[in-house]
């Protein structure tokens, strides 16, 4: 199970592990973004600081309606007590949980300020 909590924003914020290059975890918090599709996104200096191995450049298409050639690194997050592989956008703003990398899982949010985000196994 992974939990968070909805900002003043109120946009739904959850604790996600990642491990870095040395298989040490790093814990963050990502905006729920229903909108991307992708897995994950980080900003170039937590990238590096975790020495993610680089994958390649993909065309994305964003909310703006422009296609955009980002670079994509690799990465291992905890779900559901298991480490599974994903694929991290490198994005200098502020880290985004994608719908993919929900894939198979219940999302419940309460939406108010301080309410509770639950992402639940399906069973």
């Amino acid at each position: 199970m992974i939990r968070g909590r909805v900002n003043q924003r109120l946009e739904p914020l959850a604790s996600v592990s990642i491990l870095d290059g040395r298989d040490i975890a790093h814990s963050f918090e990502f905006i729920v973004d229903t909108g991307f599709n992708g897995h994950l996104t980080l900003p170039a200096d937590v990238i590096n600081r975790l020495g993610l191995n680089f994958s390649g450049q993909r065309a994305v298409a964003t909310a703006d309606g422009f296609t955009h050639t980002v670079d994509v690194f690799t990465a291992r997050v905890l779900s559901h007590e298991h480490w599974r592989p994903v694929f991290v956008i490198r994005l200098d703003s502020p880290p985004l949980l994608g719908m993919r990398a929900l894939m198979g899982c219940k999302l419940s949010v309460n939406v108010y300020a301080g309410g509770r985000v639950v992402v639940d196994e399906t069973a």
